[in-house]
């Protein structure tokens, strides 16, 4: 264990990050505290559907108030959709249930001022896998009144401005229905819910949430929010789902790849907060020379959701250190680009 924390320390002092941040990955690797759940490296682990589909199930249950949900098994690896997802519509935690619909939990660490776009179309190509025939099967046995909704929960580390905006005391905003300008209502395929984590964890440390709230599942989460905080470790402590969750986190960060893939991580955040802050600058700029402001604002959103899933899919095939370099190498980032590229033209 001391070879792999002098390990890390060599890759901190090299990392640029702030003395706080490294701070914290030292306190993570000698098991001091806790590494945070909305990490995408943890939370896959933690709520695995093939290992622990209790805990989706539990999510899935209390979100979207229906106790019949039940996970099959986690759609992560299968063929097919990672053909069909070639360029990650579906991401984080997809599941097929046990009645055939397609369910993805999502965690965003930054906040995404176009996540209602992001979410709907994810949704929509879940829904579309769903009315599909399966091999061997007429066409005729699928109609639309025997297709399931699909469902995406999008939990969301630090809200956006629209929802830090909309004043109301709900943290939970559940989309199922659409209303028409004339007034009419209709139940949707695609059922999108959004969970404002910042202020679950906020509503339960002052105690401000509503009498009639599901306090375990705002419990559920605050320790997803703030695995560390005190108050959320001293009243979910004794209890099995909780303590498990608790225990599951610290064995899988003594191993060092697991160490260092959530390092990477951070330095992915890193580069991409520098990213954006050069976006902004060089958006501003351009929109003062040539007036073009609409066309850099989508400019911007493409490379940096290209740059989003690069870092993904780098993570995904362990290769941390590409991206560690990248940071710092303008030249092995293109190449890493044009090889992110290349693989999406041969997935589909």
């Amino acid at each position: 264990m001391e070879d792999n924390r002098m390990n890390i320390e060599e890759q901190l002092f090299e990392s640029g990050l702030s003395e706080e941040r490294r701070q914290w990955h030292r306190e993570v690797s000698s098991g001091e505290r806790l590494a945070d759940i909305y990490y995408d490296t943890i939370a896959k682990h933690v709520f695995s559907p093939d290992m622990f589909p209790e805990r989706m199930d539990f999510i899935l249950h209390r979100t979207m108030r229906d106790q019949s949900i039940s996970v099959e098994h986690s759609a992560a690896n299968e063929t097919y959709l990672q053909n069909v997802y070639a360029k990650r519509t579906i991401s984080d935690l997809p599941a097929w249930l046990k009645d055939h619909r397609l369910v993805d939990i999502e965690i965003q660490r930054i906040a995404q001022e176009y996540v209602f776009d992001r979410a709907e179309i994810y949704a929509s190509n879940m829904l579309l896998l769903q009315y599909s025939v399966e091999e061997g099967k007429p066409k005729s046995s699928l109609n639309y009144e025997n297709i399931n909704n699909a469902i995406i929960i999008v939990m969301m580390v630090n809200s956006p401005r629209i929802f830090k905006e909309f004043r109301s005391d709900r943290y939970i905003h559940r989309i199922t229905t659409a209303i028409a300008d004339s007034g009419i209502e209709f139940s949707m395929r695609k059922h999108i819910v959004f969970v404002q984590l910042d202020k679950a964890l906020e509503l339960y440390l002052n105690d401000t949430y509503n009498e009639d709230e599901d306090v375990e599942l705002l419990k559920m989460f605050s320790l997803i929010a703030d695995i560390n905080n005190e108050k959320v470790i001293k009243e979910t402590r004794g209890n099995e789902l909780f303590d498990g969750i608790r225990e599951d986190v610290y064995r899988f960060t003594r191993s060092l790849e697991v160490q260092q893939m959530i390092l990477a991580e951070d330095l992915a955040m890193l580069d991409w907060n520098s990213y954006k802050e050069q976006s902004k600058r060089e958006g501003r700029q351009e929109g003062i020379q040539e007036g073009r402001q609409e066309g850099i604002r989508e400019g911007r959103r493409e490379g940096k959701q290209e740059v989003n899933d690069l870092y993904r899919w780098l993570l995904e095939h362990g290769r941390e250190q590409d991206i560690k370099k990248a940071i710092s190498d303008n030249e092995y980032m293109e190449k890493l680009t044009e090889e992110y590229r290349a693989y999406l033209s041969s997935s589909t």
